[in-house]
């Protein structure tokens, strides 16, 4: 059965949801090189598979993640420190055909821990596409935190409207928040900010930087109940990554599009992407509830 690990008694909080200050920076950086202290030394990929089966033999550490957070306003807000990693699945991404890429990146602490894992979903991506006309992306986000799989999926809005990106997350008693990632206008780089349906406010904002080689995503949580879920703030972390990569999502996705319909090339869907489909209510539901859906 699934567990909420405190969030019903986070939302309850109604008081404390006034939207104020940053309470919560989780920066995500990727590495300009394939040096970096992780991965140093000898044998340190089994290091870290003896520390956590989630650690594949295709994992290559591509960025670390930095954390400061305050627990009131009137607090300052402390230096960036480490606190994790997170890996890219090589033999997913850069070691196949573009067309047969699919994103699936890891987050881990820094014990080598594992905390959350984005994958990206093909089937669902041509199908969004195609009825929209548009490469949109599409992808699952899996944390220890629950049993949970969290979508979230990129919609069309309108021509003139920025990216937009929709998620969902559960709440006390059968309720559920929802939340909208809209791309920022007027701003430098691919910046973003989430936005709650219930007061329509925004929630937590999406920096990014973009080097030569690497980028920095910082997520920004301005809300001091949602700044203490883990949850939410997996999810944001999850999608700072993927902005890297979407480019190249979007890019496959349309290539895709004229090599199907031209019948020289057909998608398929990954073993683990098709495991993600299976049916949930044997976990969520008692024996006796499966008899009534």
């Amino acid at each position: 059965m699934y567990h909420l690990n405190g969030w019903v008694n986070q939302v309850s909080k109604e008081d404390a949801r006034e939207v104020g200050p940053v309470y919560r920076v989780l920066s995500q950086d990727l590495y300009k090189t394939g040096f970096h202290g992780e991965e140093i030394g000898y044998r340190q990929d089994e290091m870290w598979r003896s520390k956590s089966r989630q650690f594949s033999k295709d994992a290559d550490i591509v960025g670390k993640i930095e954390e400061s957070r305050r627990t009131s306003e009137k607090e300052k807000l402390p230096p960036l420190k480490k606190t994790g990693f997170f890996v890219l699945r090589q033999s997913m991404w850069s070691q196949i055909d573009e067309q047969d890429r699919r994103l699936v990146v890891k987050l881990f602490s820094n014990s080598g821990g594992w905390i959350a894992s984005l994958e990206e979903m093909i089937a669902e991506e041509y199908a969004s596409s195609f009825a929209s006309d548009r490469p949109l992306v599409a992808f699952t986000v899996l944390t220890k935190e629950n049993e949970f799989v969290t979508w979230v999926k990129q919609l069309r809005r309108g021509g003139l409207s920025t990216e937009n990106f929709v998620f969902y997350i559960l709440g006390p008693d059968n309720t559920f928040d929802t939340y909208r990632i809209e791309g920022s206008r007027g701003t430098l780089g691919d910046d973003f900010k989430t936005i709650r349906l219930k007061g329509n406010q925004t929630v937590a904002e999406i920096d990014s930087k973009f080097g030569d080689f690497g980028g920095e995503f910082s997520v920004k949580i301005k809300d001091p109940v949602l700044a203490e879920n883990e949850w939410f703030c997996r999810i944001l972390q999850c999608f700072s990554i993927m902005i890297a990569y979407r480019g190249d999502i979007h890019g496959k996705i349309d290539k895709g599009f004229h090599l199907w319909q031209g019948g020289k090339k057909f998608p398929s869907q990954d073993r683990n992407e098709v495991s993600l489909l299976a049916n949930p209510r044997k976990l969520t539901l008692k024996t006796d509830e499966l008899e009534e859906v």
